[in-house]
């Protein structure tokens, strides 16, 4: 089993999501937060398959 870092960029926004979710923000904010995680994880993706190409 390969264990590959985290980025930082994705941290950063689990991070958000968490204090979102601690400090009971709105639904609209924890919505935004949870998408944040997804474009950050789907980015270092596309990264990540970039350098493997090149």
């Amino acid at each position: 089993m390969q264990v590959y870092p985290v980025p930082v960029a994705v941290t950063q926004a689990r991070i958000q999501l968490l204090v979102a979710q601690a400090a009971k923000a709105p639904p609209r904010i924890i919505d935004d937060a949870v998408l944040n995680v997804f474009a950050a994880k789907n980015q270092a993706e596309r990264e990540a398959i970039v350098d493997l190409k090149a």
